[in-house]
């Protein structure tokens, strides 16, 4: 049952136990007739768009219990364009394949493309574009991911394409071998942080209701972000931020824990900015490792994507 700007349900005997999120997701589905990606329907369940018997729910995990009424405060014409034109297309060209070397495939991945499959085989997905580009190319269709970037951050991706060298990349990865340097648009605070400084707060392990303020609840292990503030601009800053060790949303938490959180993030953002922005103003631009063969170092870069380029040239613009 709808009506304007709401979908209403009521949990059924079956639906009980469910989390809220994945109940969310699947009336959302069945009200639009169209893909919602499940951050979508984090994001609406952390911004306090989601009421369960009149009382605001933000937890996207909360279980469903028979018999409540739950309210999903959304447009559903206004939800189902935007659902519809979430993911972007993507072609793998030339330009999109950073490095390749027969063992190892970087790849720039581009905003609004999920890395891994979805729940919703109709998605697209980089791992599924780089399937197909190894099949029609004659080579094994073997793709080890061992980075996940989200859907709306773009960057470097590097895949593993065999077995032997796949063995040495998880080892890189497992030792902290691995260098992962970000470039991100944040907020800029009332009072400016140091040029360089450490963020040392542990994060939960990644896993479903991994957001928000979960990031720092049970079961949170070490984690350490170094970040340099690169640039000052009208209500914003330019940061880098490289994360040492490789927990969830690592780079969005830990920023956001320190007063810096990414333009565009409507998670971990609950003032979320005045300042316009595309997407999530987060780019993977640089992956640094020894070679998991001949041990020589690798450095692999990203180019600024247009739309992160042409916001960071309108706010140089309005300083």
């Amino acid at each position: 049952m709808s009506r304007r700007g709401a979908i209403l349900r009521r949990v059924s005997a079956p639906e009980s136990g469910r989390r809220l999120v994945e109940g969310l997701l699947a009336w959302l589905r069945e009200e639009l007739m169209a893909p919602v990606p499940m951050a979508r329907v984090r994001a609406l369940v952390a911004s306090g768009g989601v009421r369960v018997d009149g009382v605001v729910v933000r937890a996207p995990g909360r279980p469903l219990r028979r018999g409540e009424h739950v309210e999903a405060l959304v447009e559903p014409e206004r939800l189902r364009r935007r659902a519809l034109a979430l993911d972007r297309p993507f072609v793998l060209t030339p330009e999109r394949r950073l490095y390749d070397d027969g063992v190892l495939l970087a790849v720039d991945k581009p905003p609004g493309l999920p890395t891994h499959a979805t729940a919703d085989p109709a998605r697209p997905s980089l791992v599924a574009h780089v399937e197909r580009f190894l099949r029609e190319a004659g080579r094994p269709a073997l793709v080890a991911v061992h980075q996940r970037l989200d859907r709306d951050t773009s960057g470097v991706v590097l895949f593993g394409v065999d077995p032997v060298a796949n063995r040495g990349l998880a080892q890189a990865f497992a030792a902290g071998l691995v260098e992962k340097t970000y470039l991100a648009l944040t907020a800029r605070p009332p009072r400016l942080p140091p040029r360089r400084f450490r963020v040392a707060v542990p994060l939960a392990a990644a896993g479903p209701g991994h957001e928000g303020a979960r990031a720092f609840g049970r079961n949170a292990k070490p984690a350490a972000t170094e970040v340099v503030a690169r640039e000052v601009l009208e209500g914003a800053l330019l940061v880098e931020a490289r994360p040492l060790t490789g927990r969830r949303h690592q780079v969005r938490a830990h920023l956001a824990h320190a007063g810096l959180p990414i333009l565009g993030d409507r998670v971990y953002d609950g003032a979320t900015s005045a300042l316009d922005v595309p997407r999530l103003m987060l780019h993977a631009v640089r992956l640094g490792l020894p070679h998991p063969l001949s041990g020589k170092p690798l450095v692999i870069g990203s180019p600024l994507p247009a739309d992160f380029a042409e916001t960071l040239a309108r706010l140089r613009l309005q300083g």
